[in-house]
């Protein structure tokens, strides 16, 4: 098999958060945060923006272009109580999010039966996205569970069999031992999968829970998994952050998940999905096409000044906005 040097991966967008739109205008209806993007090219993506709120037909053809799709974290609204107690959000990555797991999962279910290694398509969830996979996993039945809000980095406390996995199967011991007693993760959230969660959805026999954490009241959560048979991956914290979200003009209530652990920590995550995503062949069908969509075509906006702002950069979306035209030609094809 050959592997795939240099993986295109997508990243979806999130509807806009209430304080970009606020500060950048109403206008904008998406973003993606830069430390996402940063994350997956430190272990060498190139990176795709995923827009949201689009038809089927669009992301059949964006799965068939890509190697891999991360969603992202974000504050939306899942169901109509979230609405009620947040009527400014929006949630159009929530159906968005739900074709690209019904696309990714009938793709990987097919490669398997024909015994395709090189066929089969990653996917990741940080977050929200680690939520919604199982929310779509689970046909939208009630799997996350409210728990205290948490923005503070944690340990993170892997399960006895971690080595049986995708994701830490070569993890050094003496780095496991490290992050079970340093606070080495982001946690940004108020709701949780537990393993309850997963058994009351009967996914525990598909989904291997990796680690957990407790929250405040001592509720038990899941922090890390992985699907038992596709390369489809999750975890509740924020790797990203570790190394791309060192907040200075609002508080940074994760400080301690910027440190060297931490930084190892998402190295080891980002680059085991992107790993991953090599194996998969897809491809452009040129070096223009890939170049009209690369995340590149966009500029980040500086948000790191803004007073209790999450992020220092962030990529921000119109509702109406494409891939762009008419870029000329690039010379050799880098899709090859």
């Amino acid at each position: 098999m050959t592997e795939n040097h240099v993986p295109t991966v997508g990243v979806m967008c999130i509807d806009i958060a209430t304080k970009l739109q606020e500060h950048f205008g109403k206008n904008y209806h998406s973003y993606i945060a830069a430390s996402y993007v940063k994350y997956l090219e430190a272990s060498g993506a190139h990176i795709v923006p995923v827009w949201i709120g689009r038809s089927r037909a669009y992301y059949e053809q964006i799965v068939n272009q890509l190697n891999g799709i991360l969603l992202p974290g974000g504050a939306v609204f899942i169901d109509a109580a979230d609405m009620k107690n947040h009527p400014n959000l929006t949630n159009d990555c929530v159906a968005s999010a739900e074709i690209i797991y019904q696309l990714v999962s009938e793709r990987n279910q097919l490669a398997r039966r024909q015994n395709d290694a090189g066929g089969y398509f990653p996917l990741w969830g940080t977050c929200l996205g680690f939520q919604l996979i199982l929310i779509h996993a689970c046909q939208m039945q009630k799997v996350r569970t409210d728990c205290a809000n948490m923005q503070t980095a944690m340990p993170v406390h892997l399960s006895k069999d971690y080595k049986n996995s995708q994701l830490f199967g070569k993890l050094p011991d003496i780095m496991a031992e490290k992050m079970g007693k340093e606070p080495c993760s982001c946690h940004h959230h108020h709701y949780c999968i537990t393993k309850e969660s997963l058994e009351s959805c009967n996914l525990s026999n598909n989904w291997h829970p990796l680690a957990t954490q407790k929250d405040p009241t001592g509720l038990e959560f899941i922090t890390v998994l992985e699907h038992r048979r596709f390369p489809i991956f999750g975890c509740q914290f924020h790797p990203e952050r570790a190394a791309f979200e060192q907040l200075f003009a609002s508080e940074d209530l994760c400080q301690l998940g910027h440190s060297q652990l931490a930084i190892d920590l998402a190295q080891v995550l980002g680059t085991q999905f992107v790993k991953a995503c090599r194996r998969n062949r897809n491809r452009f069908s040129s070096g223009l096409e890939k170049a009209r969509h690369l995340i590149w075509n966009w500029q980040p906006v500086f948000c790191g000044h803004l007073k209790d702002s999450h992020w220092l950069q962030c990529y921000i979306f119109e509702k109406v906005v494409d891939y762009p035209k008419g870029l000329g030609s690039i010379g050799k094809d880098f899709c090859d």
